[in-house]
Parts: structure tokens; sequence; C-alpha cells
């Protein structure tokens, strides 16, 4: 993400309004041996010019007991917030969904703060950055990408020159399920690649789907019980670039 470099950021997604949680990559913490009272969130930010931006402070941190740092398995976290955010009709929580054919999604955008140039000293866009992407099948996710598991998707470009790329961890992967455009749904977390915008070499993607039963588990164990209607999620609908990311850094 995009900031100072004193200040390690990720990216987030709200998921829930009745409790106020979100989603990021387990890695980042990980990565910078974070505690929950370290951690504020700057809520709808699309431009870190902004100065008067929402903060929100965070409770709890939530790890993956089963995260690996090796192959980036299980690379989520949740973080319970201290007080609620400000939601409406463009800053609003993501729908959820148990539906992995791919097959069923359309239109898919991830978006973060990320590197946009290649280069000996790439720099981070200070502007919230979308890209179309297209969903690709497990198998060949398998064969393209080392290390790639059942708890991981990809997506990217045929062509290449589109991609998620560093600084862009924790961003969503959001697409539209051909029966139902009306709603997006989160279906990965931006987590790992090999290089950037490569032709035919996708990038990784956290599986959200496979994570909803421990979401709830642990929501509910924070006494903060996450509920979703099964594989329909929210009623709100979304813009794929409303500001859905929330910028996550050290104090």
């Amino acid at each position: 993400m995009a900031g100072d470099a004193s200040q390690p950021q990720t990216g987030g997604v709200i998921f829930s309004s009745d409790s106020p949680f979100l989603l990021a990559p387990l890695t980042f913490f990980s990565f910078f041996c974070f505690e929950s009272y370290n951690l504020v969130i700057t809520h709808s930010v699309s431009n870190f010019s902004i100065t008067n931006a929402t903060k929100v402070k965070v409770d709890k941190l939530i790890t993956h007991p089963y995260f690996d740092s090796w192959l980036m398995e299980n690379d989520i976290a949740l973080l319970l917030l201290k007080s609620p955010l400000p939601l409406g009709a463009k800053h609003a929580p993501i729908c959820v969904s148990e539906v992995t054919d791919i097959q069923k999604w359309t239109n898919c955008w991830a978006t973060g703060w990320g590197v946009t140039k290649r280069g000996h000293k790439p720099s981070l866009s200070p502007s919230l950055q979308k890209v179309n992407l297209e969903l690709i099948k497990w198998e060949t996710c398998f064969q393209t990408l080392p290390l790639f598991t059942k708890n991981m998707l990809c997506a990217g470009s045929a062509q290449g020159g589109k991609d998620s790329c560093q600084g862009d961890s924790g961003g969503p992967l959001v697409c539209q399920k051909k029966a139902k455009k009306n709603l997006w749904y989160q279906l990965g977390i931006i987590s790992w690649g090999v290089g950037c915008g490569q032709k035919d070499v996708p990038g990784a993607y956290t599986k959200v789907a496979n994570y909803l039963h421990w979401i709830k588990r642990e929501t509910r164990r924070a006494g903060k019980p996450y509920r979703y209607e099964r594989d329909s999620g929210s009623s709100v609908h979304l813009s794929p670039w409303a500001t859905l990311l929330l910028c996550v850094y050290f104090l």
C-alpha cells in the first residue's frame, strides 16, 4: 500500500456491518510481528494525500493457527475493531459466497495501492488502482505456480500486463455472479505471485470461500459472531472500485 516506508501497510476489506471485523492477509502481520495495540485502520481512503480520513483502533488481531509462511498457506487474518466503522451506500461490507465454480463468476476486479510500473526502484501508487482480471482454473494455476494449494485461487490476463503486484497485499478480488449481477462478492485476498503482469503467469489469492467456517467460529469466540446467509451475503449494491480497502499501519 502507498505511504511512508516507516509505516508498513497492508489492505483489508470490511465484511460485517453488525460486527466491526475486516479481513486482511496474515503474511503482513507475521513479517512485522505486530500486536493489536499497534494497529490502526484508515477507512475510506482512495488517495493517501487525504489528511482527514476516519481512523479506528484495532482491539484484537486474530491470526490463522496454521499459517505457513513458506507455502503462503492460510494467508488470512481477522481484525476486530474497537468501534464500528461509519458505513453508507459507498462504504459497505462486501458479500461472501460459498460458490467456488469459476464458471459462475464474471467481471472480476482487484484493487490496491501497489506497484504499477517495473523498474529498479518501483514506486507505490498514491491513489487506489483497479484492474480487471480473469479467473483461471485451479489445474492451470497448479501447473504454473509453485506451491499452489487448494486454499488458493488465481487470476490474471492471458495477454499479460494486468495483475496485482507488490504493495497490493490484502486487497480484495471481487466478482459478480453471472446470474446475479447486482451484487459484488469477495472471492480472494491478494496474497502472492511470481513477478507481476507476466503473460500466462497469474497472481495467487487466498480463497475466501474455504475460510467461511473459520471466520464464523473465530468471530463467535471473540464475542462478535459474524452471520451470513448461505451463498447470498449482503443486499448492498457496490461498485467494483468502491473504496473497500482499508489501510493498516504501525503507529
